[in-house]
């Protein structure tokens, strides 16, 4: 005769499996989603880099020098000349109407004007709505501009000698992601957050289905009793299937896009199970609090969904006004994508990563912590719960017409408070809470340090000018370049502007003189702000 087995943790986790066996929509839930999504998602982000950005180029000179720089903006990597405009009317009407997404005007007589030193302006515009692909494009034809630039002769046809100063050019370094790469930035932090997301959601219809369709009495006395080897089994299964989705979803970034990792895979490891901890008990304690379970997955819902919005991605979080700051500090998702980047993009030490470590692993200990406690302080009544036998109840005759039909669908509205709460409250909670992050809008005083090897009156110029700028402010002026990346690894900066010695001397010759911005491309709006504002400080000492 088979002994029965042993009520405890492995007996809850063995019911838990059985149940999700049986029941499609959990098995759904926890494998069907995440594995559709990241399908979904690698079809998507097939083409890593950003490519093909269309351009129009409006050239009003017609000249030799004028097609030089068409020629190069043609060649340019990421950018595409799809038209011709006539006019710049035309260029405008291609950018709003998302034939293009931007425009290089060449004005009249510009040879003309280049040859008699007058410093004639080729002008970008581009679609700042986009603002990744917006700024990518900028970033390439102003690239491909510089280089026309330095291959024609600025020498002056005049007999007779004139003094002009040599141009000024920024030298630009993108660091840790040099390709720009769209997988390694944007899909690498948006699968963890869809899956952060079907976390909660799994454990809490694990959860609330014990208050609906299953036993909650049952659930604890195949746990022997025990809250927390109840809540342990039951959550068991699905931390297992998630760390294999987790497994899954870095396959798919370092494998099927070959984007590398550069940190701690140790450290990384340990975080993703955090996240996934403190998620599970997230569900968890919804439902636990609740004991509804359509409102529970509702205030799961309401809680996660906007958490990549707060987590530093999209817009970083030194912009965010101080309550979206609030708010995400207390999202395990944000610590999770400060150690990510930290750790699989930037390739720091281990111990840059501590903090935000700690701070994941207090949320999930305090989350989990919080489960248990509410489990545990409503066991005696679960123990003692039978389920009542339902009244027979008398079939109401349907409702008749089209008015009688939208009243009796809005007294289910208002007196259903699950219905009551994804209906109504769910979008408006999360329509006030989502633009939290981005009300900043622009992005401002973005700390910068100034390796300053010159020591002239230019370079202290250009400080000034890169401290005027709205989106920049030097906080720091090491003495070496190794100094100033130390800062830039421990994000106390964001790039680096490098003066080398005789700087001043080779503008005074009339040669072309150089500096260096070296910018973290972890983030693109960050790395994009952060060139944009070097760029126009440095022309402003042309």
């Amino acid at each position: 005769m088979k002994r029965p087995r042993r009520p405890g943790f492995l007996l809850v986790a063995a019911r838990e499996l059985r149940w999700m066996r049986r029941d499609r929509l959990a098995l759904f839930l926890a494998i069907g989603i995440p594995l559709i999504a990241f399908a979904i998602l690698t079809w998507i982000f097939s083409n890593a880099v950003i490519r093909n950005l269309s351009v129009t180029i409006v050239d009003s000179d017609r000249s030799p020098t004028s097609l030089t720089y068409v020629q190069a903006i043609a060649s340019a990597p990421g950018v595409r000349v799809t038209e011709r405009s006539g006019d710049l009317t035309a260029a405008m009407h291609a950018i709003r109407s998302g034939d293009a997404l931007a425009a290089v005007y060449i004005p009249v007589d510009f040879e003309r004007d280049l040859v008699a030193r007058k410093r004639p302006q080729i002008i970008v515009f581009y679609n700042r709505q986009f603002f990744t692909p917006g700024n990518s494009a900028n970033s390439s034809l102003s690239s491909a501009i510089s280089a026309a630039t330095a291959t024609l002769s600025t020498k002056s046809s005049s007999s007779t000698p004139v003094f002009v100063p040599g141009p000024l050019d920024v030298e630009q370094y993108a660091l840790t992601n040099p390709a720009l790469n769209y997988a390694q930035f944007l899909l690498r932090a948006v699968l963890p957050t869809i899956l952060h997301v079907v976390t909660a959601i799994s454990a809490g219809y694990a959860v609330g289905s014990e208050f609906t369709s299953r036993s909650r009495r049952a659930w604890l006395a195949t746990a022997g009793g025990s809250p927390i080897a109840a809540l342990v089994g039951k959550l068991a299964p699905l931390f297992g299937i998630f760390v294999l989705m987790m497994v899954v979803g870095a396959g798919i970034v370092h494998g099927v896009f070959a984007v590398p990792f550069r940190g701690d895979s140790i450290l990384m490891g340990a975080a993703a199970c955090l996240l996934l901890l403190a998620y599970l008990a997230l569900g968890a304690l919804f439902q636990l609090l609740v004991r509804k379970l359509a409102v529970g997955l509702s205030l799961t819902a309401i809680f996660c969904s906007p958490a990549f919005g707060f987590a530093g991605v999209g817009f970083p979080i030194l912009a965010m006004n101080g309550f979206a700051k609030f708010w995400g500090d207390l999202l395990p998702l944000r610590w999770y994508i400060e150690i990510l980047f930290d750790q699989a993009v930037r390739g720091l030490p281990a111990v840059v990563s501590v903090q935000p470590f700690a701070v994941l692993g207090a949320l999930a200990v305090g989350l989990s912590a919080l489960a248990w406690l509410r489990l545990r302080s409503i066991a005696p009544e679960m123990e003692a719960y039978h389920s009542p036998l339902a009244p027979p109840v008398a079939d109401a005759p349907p409702p008749r017409g089209v008015g009688a039909n939208l009243v009796a669908e809005l007294r289910l509205v208002v007196t259903d408070s699950g219905v009551f709460g994804l209906i109504v409250l769910a979008p408006l909670i999360y329509g006030a809470l989502y633009p939290q992050p981005y009300l900043g809008q622009l992005l401002r005083e973005l700390p910068i340090a100034v390796v300053d090897q010159d020591h002239t009156e230019l370079s202290r110029e250009l400080i000034q000018n890169l401290n005027a700028s709205e989106a920049l402010k030097v906080v720091a002026g090491p003495a070496s370049l190794v100094d100033a990346r130390a800062a830039l690894a421990r994000r106390q900066i964001f790039a680096v502007v490098a003066i080398p010695e005789g700087t001043e001397r080779d503008m005074l010759k009339g040669d072309r003189a150089r500096i260096a911005a070296y910018a973290d491309s972890a983030y693109f709006l960050l790395y994009s702000r952060v060139l944009e504002g070097i760029s126009g400080a440095a022309q402003g000492e042309a």
